[in-house]
C-alpha cells in the first residue's frame, strides 16, 4: 500500500507527492483510489495525466521487460503530483518480477539485423 500525503506538488519548486521514476521489474499493476495526480511521461518529454478510472488497473511496464524485448517495448517513466486542493491518496501496486537467478538477456524475437 503506497501513501501520498495531501500537500500539493509543485513541480516547478522540485515537490512532488513521487519524482519521476520507472518500476525495475516486468510488469506493475496498480489499482489506485479515485484521486487524480498519477503522470506519465511521453516520448517527447510532455507529462500527461492518468485519469482514475474505478475498478480499472494501470499497468506499467518495467525495466526488466523493456531490457528483455531489447527497447521494443519501453519501460513507463512516471510521477505522482497532488493538486493544490488534494486529499491524500493511496494506491495498491503489485510488482511482477522474475526471480533472483533468472537469466536476462534478449528474447531472440525481438533481435534483429536492425536491432
Amino acid at each position: 500500500l503506497l501513501h501520498y500525503s495531501s500537500e500539493p506538488s509543485s513541480p516547478e519548486e522540485g515537490i512532488f507527492a513521487c519524482g519521476a521514476h520507472s518500476d525495475y521489474g516486468m510488469i506493475t499493476l496498480l489499482l489506485t483510489d479515485g484521486n487524480p495526480g498519477l503522470q506519465v511521461r511521453l516520448n517527447n518529454e510532455n507529462w500527461i495525466d492518468i485519469p482514475p478510472r474505478k475498478g480499472a488497473f494501470v499497468v506499467n511496464i518495467g525495466d526488466m521487460f523493456e531490457r528483455w524485448t531489447n527497447g521494443k517495448f519501453r519501460s513507463t517513466v512516471h510521477r505522482v503530483l497532488t493538486p493544490r486542493v488534494g486529499n491524500e491518496r493511496y494506491s495498491v501496486p503489485f510488482f511482477f518480477e522474475p526471480d533472483f537467478d533468472a537469466l536476462v538477456k534478449c528474447l531472440d524475437v525481438c533481435c534483429s539485423e536492425d536491432n
